[in-house]
């Protein structure tokens, strides 16, 4: 007997590796602050509790969900000493969780693995539709801290910005 494929997207290695991907910078910053004031010397890397901080393009920051969670300790911002990141006490982020077409609910398989790890409960599940239920994501309660993407065994959970991003605090 043949078994159906988990995933549907292609996974092939030239489709990977000519992808683009958007490198998701740490919170209480933007694209516009690492690229004008960050020094690439890994301060912010190496005081992440959570290991979750990865050398990016040119050795700036960025963030890999994979490795687990952001826990918005401040950590990276407090070891910068550069004018990258703003004031912690402002709104770190944008970012809410996105559930991919490859979820497993979408195959019938009942699967809540992602909502075990979200402390907000930001991913609710309707037993309404479908045989196993289908998940849902209330962007309102999701912070957009990245539990969910480690705890997905089918990886097709991303944290991506929100259509308004943040705002550049005023001096």
């Amino acid at each position: 007997m043949t078994q159906a494929p988990l995933l549907s997207a292609s996974l092939g290695r030239r489709g990977f590796l000519s992808r683009k991907r958007h490198v998701q910078r740490p919170p209480w910053t933007t694209e516009a602050r690492v690229r004008e004031s960050c020094t690439s010397c890994g301060d912010c890397i190496r005081a992440c509790p959570e290991a979750i901080l990865i050398p990016g393009p040119a050795g700036t920051p960025g963030l890999d969900f994979t490795r687990g969670e952001c826990t918005f300790c401040a950590d990276c911002a407090n070891a910068c000493g550069e004018d990258v990141f703003f004031d912690i006490t402002e709104m770190p982020w944008t970012l809410t969780a996105e559930i991919g077409s490859a979820c497993l609910l979408t195959q019938g398989v009942s699967c809540r693995a992602c909502s075990d790890f979200c402390e907000t409960e930001a991913l609710r599940f309707d037993l309404r539709a479908g045989p196993v239920g289908a998940i849902n994501v209330d962007a309102a309660a999701c912070t957009g801290c990245g539990a969910c993407v480690a705890a997905c065994p089918v990886g097709t959970i991303t944290v991506s910005p929100e259509e308004q991003p943040a705002k550049e605090p005023v001096a």
